[in-house]
Protein backbone atom coordinates (compact mmCIF):
# COMPACT_ATOMS: atom_id res chain seq x y z
CA UNK A 1 0.00 0.00 0.00
CA UNK A 2 2.74 2.28 0.48
CA UNK A 3 4.74 1.71 -2.55
CA UNK A 4 1.17 2.66 -4.48
CA UNK A 5 0.71 5.76 -2.33
CA UNK A 6 4.28 6.76 -3.65
CA UNK A 7 3.71 5.19 -7.13
CA UNK A 8 3.51 7.59 -10.45
CA UNK A 9 -0.31 6.12 -10.67
CA UNK A 10 -1.30 6.89 -7.71
CA UNK A 11 0.12 10.35 -7.94
CA UNK A 12 -2.35 10.93 -11.26
CA UNK A 13 -5.16 9.75 -10.22
CA UNK A 14 -5.36 12.34 -7.38
CA UNK A 15 -4.35 15.10 -9.58
CA UNK A 16 -7.13 14.10 -12.26
CA UNK A 17 -9.63 13.84 -9.23
CA UNK A 18 -8.54 17.25 -8.03
CA UNK A 19 -8.78 18.79 -11.65
CA UNK A 20 -12.16 17.35 -11.94
CA UNK A 21 -13.30 19.00 -8.20
CA UNK A 22 -12.24 22.25 -9.47
CA UNK A 23 -14.48 21.86 -12.54
CA UNK A 24 -17.27 20.54 -10.36
CA UNK A 25 -17.69 23.88 -8.38
CA UNK A 26 -16.37 25.97 -10.92
CA UNK A 27 -19.71 25.23 -12.62
CA UNK A 28 -22.26 23.60 -10.29
CA UNK A 29 -25.20 24.66 -11.69
CA UNK A 30 -24.25 23.00 -14.86
CA UNK A 31 -22.58 19.66 -14.03
CA UNK A 32 -25.71 19.23 -11.42
CA UNK A 33 -27.87 19.22 -14.25
CA UNK A 34 -25.58 17.78 -16.23
CA UNK A 35 -24.41 14.90 -13.88
CA UNK A 36 -24.62 11.62 -15.84
CA UNK A 37 -22.14 13.38 -18.53
CA UNK A 38 -20.38 14.46 -15.99
CA UNK A 39 -19.73 10.99 -14.70
CA UNK A 40 -19.09 9.85 -18.20
CA UNK A 41 -16.68 11.87 -18.80
CA UNK A 42 -14.57 11.73 -15.61
CA UNK A 43 -14.31 7.85 -15.32
CA UNK A 44 -13.21 7.81 -19.35
CA UNK A 45 -10.83 10.47 -18.39
CA UNK A 46 -10.00 8.46 -15.72
CA UNK A 47 -9.89 5.09 -17.38
CA UNK A 48 -7.10 7.07 -20.07
CA UNK A 49 -5.18 8.38 -17.49
CA UNK A 50 -4.94 4.55 -15.49
CA UNK A 51 -4.15 3.06 -18.57
CA UNK A 52 -1.08 5.95 -19.82
CA UNK A 53 0.20 5.80 -16.21
CA UNK A 54 -0.22 1.97 -15.84
CA UNK A 55 2.60 0.60 -17.97
CA UNK A 56 5.68 3.34 -16.81
CA UNK A 57 3.93 2.64 -13.23
CA UNK A 58 4.08 -1.05 -13.27
CA UNK A 59 7.58 -0.85 -15.05
CA UNK A 60 9.46 1.23 -12.27
CA UNK A 61 7.60 -1.01 -9.57
CA UNK A 62 9.06 -3.84 -11.66
CA UNK A 63 12.48 -2.66 -11.51
CA UNK A 64 12.00 -1.96 -7.76
CA UNK A 65 10.87 -4.77 -6.47
CA UNK A 66 13.77 -6.94 -8.71
CA UNK A 67 16.13 -4.23 -7.13
CA UNK A 68 14.68 -5.21 -3.79
CA UNK A 69 15.46 -8.95 -4.39
CA UNK A 70 18.93 -8.33 -5.59
CA UNK A 71 19.65 -7.03 -2.52
CA UNK A 72 17.92 -9.29 -0.06
CA UNK A 73 18.33 -12.87 -1.95
CA UNK A 74 21.17 -14.96 -3.38
CA UNK A 75 21.33 -14.68 -6.91
CA UNK A 76 24.34 -16.77 -7.81
CA UNK A 77 22.69 -19.95 -9.13
CA UNK A 78 20.63 -17.53 -11.92
CA UNK A 79 23.12 -16.12 -14.13
CA UNK A 80 21.28 -13.20 -15.55
CA UNK A 81 19.80 -12.34 -12.13
CA UNK A 82 23.79 -12.74 -11.05
CA UNK A 83 24.82 -10.50 -13.87
CA UNK A 84 22.48 -7.36 -13.36
CA UNK A 85 23.05 -7.94 -9.34
CA UNK A 86 27.34 -7.26 -10.22
CA UNK A 87 26.03 -4.34 -12.40
CA UNK A 88 23.90 -2.44 -9.88
CA UNK A 89 26.42 -3.14 -7.07
CA UNK A 90 29.29 -1.97 -8.85
CA UNK A 91 27.00 1.51 -10.74
CA UNK A 92 25.99 1.74 -6.61
CA UNK A 93 29.83 1.71 -5.67
CA UNK A 94 30.58 4.17 -8.56
CA UNK A 95 28.13 6.56 -7.28
CA UNK A 96 29.48 6.11 -3.68
CA UNK A 97 33.05 6.50 -5.05
CA UNK A 98 31.93 9.93 -6.69
CA UNK A 99 30.35 10.79 -3.79
CA UNK A 100 33.07 10.51 -1.51
CA UNK A 101 35.33 12.47 -3.94
CA UNK A 102 33.52 15.52 -4.93
CA UNK A 103 32.85 15.73 -0.95
CA UNK A 104 36.76 15.04 -0.42
CA UNK A 105 37.55 17.78 -3.28
CA UNK A 106 34.84 19.93 -1.31
CA UNK A 107 36.69 19.61 1.91
CA UNK A 108 40.09 20.30 -0.07
CA UNK A 109 39.05 23.60 -1.23
CA UNK A 110 37.66 24.99 1.65
CA UNK A 111 40.76 23.63 3.75
CA UNK A 112 43.15 25.36 0.55
CA UNK A 113 40.48 28.61 0.45
CA UNK A 114 40.82 28.92 4.62
CA UNK A 115 44.67 28.82 4.51
CA UNK A 116 45.59 31.34 1.86
CA UNK A 117 47.38 34.26 2.58
CA UNK A 118 45.67 35.95 -0.16
CA UNK A 119 42.25 36.53 -0.27
CA UNK A 120 39.70 35.10 -2.63
CA UNK A 121 35.74 36.49 -3.41
CA UNK A 122 33.62 35.17 -5.77
CA UNK A 123 30.60 36.75 -7.01
CA UNK A 124 27.37 35.14 -8.67
CA UNK A 125 26.65 36.62 -12.56
CA UNK A 126 24.62 39.95 -10.72
CA UNK A 127 27.91 40.29 -9.14
CA UNK A 128 26.99 40.03 -5.53
CA UNK A 129 29.43 37.93 -3.45
CA UNK A 130 28.95 34.40 -2.55
CA UNK A 131 32.11 33.52 -1.42
CA UNK A 132 34.72 35.21 0.75
CA UNK A 133 37.82 32.96 2.57
CA UNK A 134 38.86 33.88 6.19
CA UNK A 135 41.85 36.04 4.62
CA UNK A 136 39.25 38.20 2.10
CA UNK A 137 37.64 38.42 5.77
CA UNK A 138 40.81 39.74 8.14
CA UNK A 139 41.80 42.08 5.49
CA UNK A 140 38.48 43.68 4.78
CA UNK A 141 37.60 43.53 8.29
CA UNK A 142 34.53 42.02 8.03
CA UNK A 143 32.75 39.17 8.92
CA UNK A 144 31.32 36.36 6.39
CA UNK A 145 27.45 37.92 6.79
CA UNK A 146 28.92 41.32 5.90
CA UNK A 147 30.18 40.47 2.60
CA UNK A 148 27.69 37.71 1.44
CA UNK A 149 24.91 38.75 -0.61
CA UNK A 150 26.92 42.33 -0.77
CA UNK A 151 28.03 43.55 -4.26
CA UNK A 152 31.65 43.11 -4.98
CA UNK A 153 32.25 47.10 -6.26
CA UNK A 154 30.79 47.71 -2.39
CA UNK A 155 32.37 45.15 -0.44
CA UNK A 156 36.05 47.14 -2.05
CA UNK A 157 34.45 50.20 -1.83
CA UNK A 158 35.24 50.65 -5.53
CA UNK A 159 31.50 51.69 -6.72
CA UNK A 160 32.76 54.95 -7.49
CA UNK A 161 34.52 54.56 -10.00
CA UNK A 162 34.00 51.19 -11.39
CA UNK A 163 30.56 49.32 -11.86
CA UNK A 164 30.81 45.35 -12.18
CA UNK A 165 30.72 45.24 -16.28
CA UNK A 166 33.19 47.28 -15.89
CA UNK A 167 34.92 44.66 -13.68
CA UNK A 168 33.54 41.71 -16.69
CA UNK A 169 35.12 43.78 -19.57
CA UNK A 170 38.55 45.57 -18.32
CA UNK A 171 39.32 42.80 -15.80
CA UNK A 172 41.70 45.93 -13.81
CA UNK A 173 44.22 45.28 -11.37
CA UNK A 174 43.12 47.79 -9.07
CA UNK A 175 45.45 48.84 -5.74
CA UNK A 176 43.39 49.84 -2.74
CA UNK A 177 43.87 51.45 0.49
CA UNK A 178 41.75 49.65 4.00
CA UNK A 179 42.22 48.79 7.84
CA UNK A 180 42.74 45.13 8.10
CA UNK A 181 41.03 43.08 11.39
CA UNK A 182 43.93 44.45 13.34
CA UNK A 183 42.70 47.56 13.21
CA UNK A 184 46.06 48.59 10.69
CA UNK A 185 46.49 50.18 7.65
CA UNK A 186 47.32 48.40 4.38
CA UNK A 187 47.48 48.47 0.88
CA UNK A 188 45.84 45.86 -1.46
CA UNK A 189 46.13 44.77 -4.76
CA UNK A 190 43.19 43.18 -6.13
CA UNK A 191 43.15 41.13 -9.59
CA UNK A 192 40.04 40.27 -11.35
CA UNK A 193 39.41 36.85 -13.08
CA UNK A 194 36.32 35.98 -15.00
CA UNK A 195 34.74 32.75 -14.01
CA UNK A 196 33.05 30.90 -16.59
CA UNK A 197 30.75 27.62 -16.93
CA UNK A 198 31.21 24.90 -19.75
CA UNK A 199 29.34 26.15 -21.91
CA UNK A 200 31.42 29.79 -22.05
CA UNK A 201 28.68 31.46 -20.18
CA UNK A 202 30.27 33.92 -17.23
CA UNK A 203 28.67 32.48 -14.24
CA UNK A 204 30.41 35.18 -11.80
CA UNK A 205 33.86 37.16 -11.31
CA UNK A 206 36.85 35.81 -8.59
CA UNK A 207 38.63 38.94 -6.88
CA UNK A 208 42.04 37.52 -5.48
CA UNK A 209 43.34 40.19 -2.68
CA UNK A 210 47.25 39.95 -2.22
CA UNK A 211 48.75 42.15 0.84
CA UNK A 212 51.15 44.37 -0.46
CA UNK A 213 52.09 46.67 2.51
CA UNK A 214 55.59 45.74 3.22
CA UNK A 215 56.02 46.40 -0.48
CA UNK A 216 54.89 49.34 -1.33
CA UNK A 217 56.46 50.61 2.15
CA UNK A 218 59.82 49.31 0.59
CA UNK A 219 59.44 51.67 -2.79
CA UNK A 220 58.59 54.49 -0.65
CA UNK A 221 61.65 53.50 1.04
CA UNK A 222 63.84 53.59 -1.56
CA UNK A 223 62.26 56.37 -3.06
CA UNK A 224 62.77 58.10 -0.40
CA UNK A 225 66.62 57.04 -0.21
CA UNK A 226 67.57 58.17 -3.52
CA UNK A 227 65.89 61.55 -3.50
CA UNK A 228 67.59 62.05 -0.07
CA UNK A 229 70.92 60.95 -1.66
CA UNK A 230 70.42 63.39 -4.62
CA UNK A 231 69.90 65.88 -2.17
CA UNK A 232 72.82 65.25 0.06
CA UNK A 233 75.33 64.81 -2.54
CA UNK A 234 74.06 67.80 -4.46
CA UNK A 235 74.30 70.22 -1.49
CA UNK A 236 77.75 69.85 -0.90
CA UNK A 237 78.85 69.36 -4.88
CA UNK A 238 77.06 73.03 -5.68
CA UNK A 239 78.92 74.64 -2.89
CA UNK A 240 82.11 72.95 -3.64
CA UNK A 241 80.58 74.05 -7.56
CA UNK A 242 80.23 77.45 -6.29
CA UNK A 243 84.08 78.35 -4.80
CA UNK A 244 85.80 76.97 -7.30
CA UNK A 245 84.04 79.11 -9.68
CA UNK A 246 85.01 82.29 -7.44
CA UNK A 247 88.38 81.08 -7.27
CA UNK A 248 88.42 80.69 -11.37
CA UNK A 249 87.15 84.34 -11.33
CA UNK A 250 89.84 85.59 -9.50
CA UNK A 251 90.10 84.93 -5.74
CA UNK A 252 92.86 83.08 -5.80
CA UNK A 253 94.71 86.21 -6.03
CA UNK A 254 94.05 86.84 -2.02
CA UNK A 255 95.27 84.80 -0.56
CA UNK A 256 93.19 84.89 2.93
CA UNK A 257 89.98 84.71 0.69
CA UNK A 258 91.43 81.74 -1.28
CA UNK A 259 92.63 79.65 1.99
CA UNK A 260 89.02 80.03 3.25
CA UNK A 261 87.61 78.70 -0.13
CA UNK A 262 89.64 76.35 -0.60
CA UNK A 263 89.41 75.08 3.36
CA UNK A 264 85.19 74.84 2.88
CA UNK A 265 86.01 73.05 -0.59
CA UNK A 266 87.87 70.26 1.39
CA UNK A 267 85.50 69.79 4.53
CA UNK A 268 82.20 69.52 1.80
CA UNK A 269 84.64 66.74 -0.03
CA UNK A 270 85.57 65.43 3.10
CA UNK A 271 81.67 65.19 4.10
CA UNK A 272 80.79 64.10 0.73
CA UNK A 273 83.66 60.83 1.37
CA UNK A 274 82.35 60.09 4.62
CA UNK A 275 78.52 60.18 3.37
CA UNK A 276 80.01 57.47 0.32
CA UNK A 277 81.90 55.40 2.70
CA UNK A 278 78.86 54.25 5.03
CA UNK A 279 76.36 54.32 2.32
CA UNK A 280 78.83 51.51 1.02
CA UNK A 281 78.91 50.26 4.86
CA UNK A 282 74.91 50.17 4.45
CA UNK A 283 75.31 48.26 1.04
CA UNK A 284 76.93 45.54 2.14
CA UNK A 285 75.05 45.45 4.86
CA UNK A 286 71.49 45.04 3.57
CA UNK A 287 73.21 42.16 0.83
CA UNK A 288 74.67 40.22 3.75
CA UNK A 289 78.21 41.03 2.83
CA UNK A 290 79.28 42.69 6.06
CA UNK A 291 81.76 40.29 7.93
CA UNK A 292 82.00 40.08 12.11
CA UNK A 293 85.42 39.28 13.27
CA UNK A 294 84.48 38.21 16.38
CA UNK A 295 86.81 38.29 19.28
CA UNK A 296 86.40 37.36 22.85
CA UNK A 297 87.89 40.72 24.40
CA UNK A 298 87.56 42.27 28.19
CA UNK A 299 84.73 45.04 27.51
CA UNK A 300 85.44 46.60 30.77
CA UNK A 301 89.08 47.80 29.38
CA UNK A 302 87.92 47.85 25.72
CA UNK A 303 85.09 50.23 26.85
CA UNK A 304 87.72 51.89 28.65
CA UNK A 305 90.26 52.39 26.52
CA UNK A 306 87.75 53.74 23.64
CA UNK A 307 86.64 56.28 26.19
CA UNK A 308 89.46 57.61 27.22
CA UNK A 309 90.88 57.96 23.43
CA UNK A 310 87.63 59.88 22.77
CA UNK A 311 88.08 62.38 25.77
CA UNK A 312 91.62 63.07 24.35
CA UNK A 313 90.44 63.69 20.93
CA UNK A 314 87.11 65.77 22.46
CA UNK A 315 89.92 67.96 24.03
CA UNK A 316 92.47 67.76 20.85
CA UNK A 317 89.48 68.67 18.62
CA UNK A 318 91.53 67.93 15.59
CA UNK A 319 88.25 69.18 13.54
CA UNK A 320 86.63 71.49 15.29
CA UNK A 321 83.32 69.76 15.44
CA UNK A 322 82.83 70.17 18.94
CA UNK A 323 81.84 73.75 20.98
CA UNK A 324 84.49 73.26 23.88
CA UNK A 325 85.35 71.13 27.52
CA UNK A 326 83.41 68.33 28.40
CA UNK A 327 83.52 66.17 31.50
CA UNK A 328 83.42 61.92 31.22
CA UNK A 329 82.02 60.10 33.66
CA UNK A 330 82.27 56.37 33.79
CA UNK A 331 80.86 53.34 35.91
CA UNK A 332 81.90 49.46 35.05
CA UNK A 333 82.10 46.85 37.33
CA UNK A 334 85.21 46.35 38.88
CA UNK A 335 86.19 42.64 37.62
CA UNK A 336 86.41 41.47 33.69
CA UNK A 337 83.46 41.13 31.49
CA UNK A 338 84.40 38.76 28.68
CA UNK A 339 81.99 39.65 24.81
CA UNK A 340 82.42 37.85 21.86
CA UNK A 341 82.22 41.22 19.92
CA UNK A 342 83.97 42.48 16.27
CA UNK A 343 86.17 45.28 18.03
CA UNK A 344 86.20 47.42 14.96
CA UNK A 345 82.85 47.37 14.39
CA UNK A 346 81.53 48.12 18.38
CA UNK A 347 84.64 50.73 17.90
CA UNK A 348 82.82 52.73 15.16
CA UNK A 349 79.15 52.27 17.17
CA UNK A 350 81.15 53.87 20.56
CA UNK A 351 82.82 56.48 18.26
CA UNK A 352 79.23 57.64 16.40
CA UNK A 353 77.29 57.32 19.69
CA UNK A 354 80.07 59.55 21.28
CA UNK A 355 81.16 61.22 18.88
CA UNK A 356 77.14 62.74 18.39
CA UNK A 357 76.94 63.42 22.07
CA UNK A 358 80.44 65.58 21.82
CA UNK A 359 78.66 67.08 18.52
CA UNK A 360 75.63 68.28 20.35
CA UNK A 361 76.34 68.56 23.76
CA UNK A 362 77.06 72.19 25.24
CA UNK A 363 80.57 73.36 26.83
CA UNK A 364 81.65 71.91 29.75
CA UNK A 365 78.39 69.36 29.38
CA UNK A 366 79.02 66.00 30.87
CA UNK A 367 78.75 62.59 29.16
CA UNK A 368 78.44 59.39 31.07
CA UNK A 369 78.89 55.88 30.12
CA UNK A 370 77.44 52.89 32.11
CA UNK A 371 78.08 49.14 31.62
CA UNK A 372 75.28 47.19 34.02
CA UNK A 373 75.54 43.16 33.31
CA UNK A 374 72.33 41.14 33.57
CA UNK A 375 72.00 37.57 33.68
CA UNK A 376 72.28 36.81 29.75
CA UNK A 377 72.84 40.62 28.47
CA UNK A 378 75.29 43.49 29.27
CA UNK A 379 73.31 47.06 28.77
CA UNK A 380 75.53 49.34 27.75
CA UNK A 381 74.23 53.48 28.04
CA UNK A 382 75.90 56.34 26.94
CA UNK A 383 74.25 59.66 27.99
CA UNK A 384 74.66 63.14 27.48
CA UNK A 385 73.25 66.57 28.38
CA UNK A 386 72.71 68.20 24.97
CA UNK A 387 70.27 69.63 22.85
CA UNK A 388 67.67 66.19 23.45
CA UNK A 389 64.91 65.03 21.40
CA UNK A 390 61.69 65.01 20.88
CA UNK A 391 59.31 62.33 21.45
CA UNK A 392 57.62 62.52 17.76
CA UNK A 393 61.91 61.78 16.38
CA UNK A 394 62.73 59.48 18.81
CA UNK A 395 61.00 56.78 16.51
CA UNK A 396 62.78 57.76 13.59
CA UNK A 397 65.95 58.88 14.93
CA UNK A 398 67.51 55.15 13.79
CA UNK A 399 66.82 55.87 10.05
CA UNK A 400 68.65 56.71 7.23
CA UNK A 401 69.04 60.45 6.19
CA UNK A 402 66.92 61.41 9.19
CA UNK A 403 68.11 64.53 11.17
CA UNK A 404 66.77 65.85 14.69
CA UNK A 405 68.70 69.68 13.93
CA UNK A 406 69.16 69.77 9.97
CA UNK A 407 70.87 73.07 10.49
CA UNK A 408 73.06 71.87 13.11
CA UNK A 409 73.86 68.11 11.16
CA UNK A 410 74.95 70.82 8.32
CA UNK A 411 77.75 72.70 10.61
CA UNK A 412 79.13 69.54 12.18
CA UNK A 413 79.31 67.62 8.42
CA UNK A 414 76.65 64.64 9.60
CA UNK A 415 75.42 62.65 7.10
CA UNK A 416 72.37 61.16 8.73
CA UNK A 417 73.34 57.47 8.08
CA UNK A 418 75.72 57.10 11.42
CA UNK A 419 72.82 56.07 13.48
CA UNK A 420 71.26 53.44 11.16
CA UNK A 421 75.06 51.71 10.45
CA UNK A 422 75.01 51.69 14.52
CA UNK A 423 71.36 49.98 14.47
CA UNK A 424 72.50 47.33 12.06
CA UNK A 425 76.19 46.75 13.57
CA UNK A 426 74.06 45.92 17.07
CA UNK A 427 71.47 43.61 15.10
CA UNK A 428 74.46 41.71 13.28
CA UNK A 429 76.02 41.15 16.76
CA UNK A 430 72.62 39.57 18.27
CA UNK A 431 71.56 42.92 20.55
CA UNK A 432 69.17 45.61 20.27
CA UNK A 433 69.93 49.51 20.81
CA UNK A 434 67.45 52.04 22.16
CA UNK A 435 67.25 56.22 22.23
CA UNK A 436 65.21 57.93 25.57
CA UNK A 437 65.03 61.85 25.93
CA UNK A 438 63.07 63.50 28.17
CA UNK A 439 62.47 66.33 25.26
CA UNK A 440 64.31 69.35 23.72
CA UNK A 441 67.05 70.73 26.09
CA UNK A 442 67.22 67.65 28.40
CA UNK A 443 69.66 65.27 26.95
CA UNK A 444 69.68 61.88 25.33
CA UNK A 445 70.13 58.22 26.09
CA UNK A 446 71.55 55.34 23.91
CA UNK A 447 71.02 52.07 25.57
CA UNK A 448 72.90 49.28 23.79
CA UNK A 449 71.83 45.63 24.73
CA UNK A 450 74.64 42.34 23.82
CA UNK A 451 74.35 39.12 24.79
CA UNK A 452 76.37 37.52 27.31
CA UNK A 453 76.98 34.66 28.84
CA UNK A 454 79.16 33.86 31.62
CA UNK A 455 80.31 30.53 30.52
CA UNK A 456 83.44 33.08 28.87
CA UNK A 457 83.70 34.38 32.26
CA UNK A 458 87.21 32.58 33.15
CA UNK A 459 88.33 33.61 29.52
CA UNK A 460 91.96 34.64 29.60
CA UNK A 461 93.47 35.55 26.33
CA UNK A 462 95.95 38.32 27.98
CA UNK A 463 94.88 40.72 25.74
CA UNK A 464 95.93 44.06 27.27
CA UNK A 465 94.25 47.02 26.32
CA UNK A 466 96.26 50.41 26.30
CA UNK A 467 95.01 51.74 29.85
CA UNK A 468 97.14 55.67 29.62
CA UNK A 469 94.27 57.12 29.09
CA UNK A 470 92.65 56.81 32.74
CA UNK A 471 93.08 60.19 33.98
CA UNK A 472 91.06 61.75 31.16
CA UNK A 473 87.97 60.86 32.69
CA UNK A 474 86.41 59.81 36.33
CA UNK A 475 85.35 56.42 37.28
CA UNK A 476 82.79 56.10 39.44
CA UNK A 477 83.79 52.51 41.33
CA UNK A 478 87.27 54.20 41.69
Amino acid sequence: MNKFVHSLLFRGVVAHLLLFVFLFIKDLDFFCANIYDFLIYYFTSLIILILVLGQPSRTLSRISDQLDHLIESDVSENGELSNLSDKVKILGKSISISRNNLESQRNQLDSILTYMVDGVIATDRQGNVILANTAAQNYLNQSAQDLLDHPITKVLNISHEYSFYDLLEKEPELVIDTTNHLGKPIFLRVKFVLFRRESGFIAGIVAVLNDKTEQEKLEQEQKQFVSNVSHELRTPLTSVKAYLEALEDGAIHDPEVAHSFIHVSLNETNRMIRMISDLLTLSRIDQKKLPLNKEVVNFVDFLRFQVGRLAQLADADPLNNFTGKFHFVVDFPKGPIWLEIDPDKITQVIDNIIGNALKYSPDGGEIRVTLVVKPSKVLLTISDQGMGISKSDLANVFKRFYRVDQARNSQTGGTGLGLSIVKNIITLHGGSIDAQSQGIGKGTSFIICLPYTDQLSDYNNNQEWDATFDSEFDEVNE
